[in-house]
């Protein structure tokens, strides 16, 4: 009788660890309709910002006293737009200064629509000025590393019907992940390298501390939650330039969910007018990230 008692009170006590064994190695999100919901209306918003990308047709380098652009082979920066004109304008690199000057009788506005002929153009904090229009192109001068360029979209742009879109891995529970986000004391300044071939300085304000197969990962975040990283699939599976995803960071010190699933290919994986970032060496994982937006 004892013995039954001993051998019924085992199983018990076997079964129970066995259940908490296995309910420890669930993951702790699901996928369920209202996830599948806000992701789909995440994927729709991506597909829409991506299309100010596509229209890019240009990304120039000022570094002569005087720019021209337009159809024209002889402009230091050729469109091949059939429907432009010779030349659209030139813009002027002064000592202090950038001046826009529009080639003869060619209309240019303004966003407002102001007609422009002559316009001093003023640099933002960021670097940028605003952008002038003629037809279906537009145009704007940009900073980079300290160096400005000519950056040209074209709202007719071929590459924004061609363009398919990105495969994806399956949504995956098991790169949702609870992690501990720390802001750092002063905000971290590194030089990392970029798109356009030089190294860009871009400041992370914290780190983001997560676990996966019991092993403990940081990342370097960004301001407004930014992060840039790559892992096992970059270059082959993914993007070679790496992923990005944004982080609803907390005010204070605190937990900040880290869900893989919103990995998005950078701009330039389907530009080449573009200026990405790449991920610092420190926000590369040494394993293999089986969710978000991939390469075929």
């Amino acid at each position: 009788m004892k013995t039954n008692i001993l051998m019924k009170t085992y199983l018990l006590l076997f079964l129970l660890v066995l259940i908490v064994s296995c309910e420890s190695k669930k993951t702790q999100f699901n996928i369920d309709d209202t996830y599948i919901a806000k992701f789909e209306e995440n994927k729709i918003k991506r597909a829409q910002n991506r299309i100010n990308y596509l229209q890019l047709t240009g990304l120039f380098k000022l570094d002569s006293l005087e720019n021209t652009f337009g159809k024209d082979t002889l402009n230091d920066f050729v469109l091949e737009i059939e429907a432009l004109p010779s030349q659209v304008g030139t813009i002027s690199v002064l000592k202090e200064s950038l001046v826009f000057n529009a080639f003869n009788d060619i209309i240019i506005k303004t966003k407002q629509d102001s007609i422009v002929t002559t316009l001093p153009l003023q640099l933002n904090k960021y670097g940028s000025s605003i952008k002038l229009y003629h037809n279906p192109l537009n145009w704007q001068v940009i900073t980079r590393s300290k160096q400005r360029y000519l950056r040209v979209w074209d709202t007719k742009n071929p590459a924004i019907d061609a363009f398919k879109g990105f495969e994806l891995y399956k949504l995956n529970p098991n790169f949702i992940f609870e992690g501990q986000f720390t802001y750092y004391d002063k905000a971290k300044t590194e030089s990392v390298n970029s798109q356009l071939g030089v190294k860009t300085s871009t400041n992370f304000i914290g780190k983001v501390t997560f676990t996966f197969l019991d092993q403990s990962y940081s990342l370097d975040v960004g301001e407004n939650g930014f992060t840039m990283i790559s892992d096992e699939t970059t270059g082959d599976e993914t993007y070679g330039g790496g992923r990005y995803i944004y982080l609803d960071l907390p005010e204070t010190d605190g937990n900040v969910r880290l869900d893989f699933n919103y990995l998005y290919n950078p701009p330039c994986a389907f530009s080449k007018f573009t200026t990405c970032l790449y991920p610092p060496r420190q926000n590369n994982l040494p394993f293999k990230i089986l969710a978000g937006e991939r390469i075929e």
